[in-house]
């Protein structure tokens, strides 16, 4: 009877110890690498602004529509990723091809420093023999991304603007004046004209991306 207790007993405490050394490995030996692969499964998600309105005259004739662009954007984090260096290097490279000044990137980036998570749109009308270069060179630029967007097409050209207005960034003043109306860093909204006197109507409500 003794020696049955003592062989329980002993199995007991080799799974005990078989179990405390897996946890241990578990914690020790592969805790980094299940780290690595959770940041790598996480899902990053950040706001899309909905495609603006038409406007329209009263027989529904169409003033303002939306057509088809490419934007060139770069995720913040992905450069903090970076040396001082490569980073500025990056940002000259970036510019050569997109014909934007350095100084003005960084600007850009810096406004939307707070938010490292949501991309930063660099130039909302880019044009096919830039993207194909950007795209054919991905590699190069970390952090760099071509993306569709939707961009306002004023259908009488240079006869409405002055009425009906445009549209542009919010600015961080304006962004401090509607922050309780739902907009946010990097919203495109109406500057003057119609488009700034309708723009709650021509907005649409954003989603995520």
């Amino acid at each position: 009877m003794a020696i049955r207790i003592a062989i329980i007993g002993g199995l007991a405490l080799a799974i005990f110890f078989v179990l405390l050394f897996r946890l241990w490995a578990l914690q020790v030996i592969s805790g980094s690498h299940y780290l690595q692969d959770a940041k790598n499964n996480q899902v990053r998600t950040f706001r899309v602004q909905a495609p603006r309105g038409s406007i329209v005259d009263r027989h529904g004739r169409a003033l303002v529509t939306n057509v088809p662009g490419t934007l060139v954007r770069v995720w913040p984090a992905a450069l903090r990723k970076l040396s001082a260096e490569r980073r500025l290097d990056e940002l000259r490279r970036l510019g050569a091809v997109l014909g934007e000044p350095v100084p003005e990137i960084i600007r850009t980036l810096r406004a939307h420093a707070n938010d490292p998570l949501t991309p930063v749109t660099i130039k909302s009308t880019v044009h096919e023999p830039r993207i194909e270069y950007l795209l054919e060179h991905q590699a190069d630029f970390p952090g760099v991304e071509v993306a569709q967007t939707q961009l306002r097409h004023y259908d009488y050209g240079e006869l409405a603007p002055q009425l009906l207005g445009y549209v542009g960034e919010i600015t961080a003043q304006e962004l401090r004046a509607k922050r309780t109306q739902g907009y946010a860093l990097g919203d495109v909204i109406g500057q003057t004209g119609v488009e700034s006197a309708y723009d709650r109507y021509l907005r649409g409500a954003p989603g995520v991306g």
